[in-house]
């Protein structure tokens, strides 16, 4: 059987998760709202599916601050905890 559905091959770093990680690690401390304004294409909540993910897999912390502004820290060692 054969399908008309094209094939996409995503490679790890297409993906919107990666391309996340990248903006925090070169912007530790940034705010969602810029890492949401560099990622047009990616939808609000699959943002923040890609965070809770990095989150729950201790890559990153999400810091709640004043006014409501939502701050990546990047975890820099994670075998601490």
């Amino acid at each position: 059987m054969s399908s008309s559905f094209p094939t996409i091959h995503k490679t790890p770093w297409d993906t919107p998760t990666y391309r996340i990680f990248e903006i925090v690690a070169e912007a530790p401390g940034c705010q969602l709202a810029y890492v949401a304004q560099l990622l047009p294409d990616v939808t609000l909540r699959d943002l923040l599916k890609s965070l809770c993910y990095l989150k729950h897999s201790r890559q990153l912390d999400l810091v709640l601050g004043k006014q409501g502004a939502l701050f990546l820290p990047f975890r820099r060692d994670s075998s601490s905890r």
